[in-house]
């Protein structure tokens, strides 16, 4: 029995790219909910609201340089890519400004909700609340930069108080997908940072 090998990439993309949807609605699907099928791995809700529509030309070797290098050029049409700005909502969050999309349209992997699907898709937003995270100002040093530190300070006649001032000032990246804040003065955070979090990176 002969045995097939595949040869190339692989995905997980299941529907149809944005412009085949969008191209076929009327006013290009402004006001119109849809979804890529890869985040329904996530228990909660994500969409996209249409909000405006640009179309793009099929491009040719002459609008993008890699393109002129190749001997042979096909464009396959289905993977025409469109430009549109959205209201994301990503795992039940919705995003305070409106999202540009261009980069990942051409993607067979968008699907129209139906508009007998939009109440009930909002509806699970709502009652989905992502836990807003706490986090401390501050963290415990680890226990070798603590000893060099106190003894630093007792060669140069500085008294060692352990409680706040050896402590470490985090700084935190805040990313686009997270809900997150430093916690206020005299706020509990609700995120563990040092020992409890890492107990082995405090191990002497």
């Amino acid at each position: 029995m002969s045995k097939v090998k595949y040869i190339g990439r692989t995905n997980d993309f299941s529907g149809k790219t944005l412009w085949e949807i969008l191209g076929n609605l009327k006013n290009f699907g402004v006001g119109r909910l849809v979804q890529r099928n890869m985040f329904n791995r996530y228990p909660e809700p994500s969409y996209f609201k249409i909000v405006k529509v640009e179309a793009l030309p099929v491009p040719t070797p002459e609008d993008d340089p890699d393109l002129k290098r190749r001997k042979y050029f096909h464009y396959d049409k289905s993977q025409r890519k469109v430009r549109t700005w959205v209201e994301k909502v990503f795992r039940g969050r919705k995003y305070p400004e409106l999202i540009e999309m261009e980069s990942v349209t051409y993607k067979p992997d968008f699907r129209l909700i139906p508009r007998s699907e939009e109440s009930v898709l909002k509806a699970r937003v709502e009652a989905t609340r992502p836990r807003e995270r706490i986090l401390p100002a501050t963290a415990p040093f680890p226990p070798l930069m603590k000893l060099l530190i106190i003894e630093t300070m007792k060669e140069k006649g500085i008294e060692v108080k352990e409680e706040p001032q050896l402590r470490l000032d985090v700084v935190y990246k805040q990313k686009r997908d997270n809900i997150m804040r430093v916690a206020k003065e005299g706020e509990k955070p609700n995120v563990e940072l040092g020992v409890k979090a890492n107990p082995k990176l405090y191990e002497l």
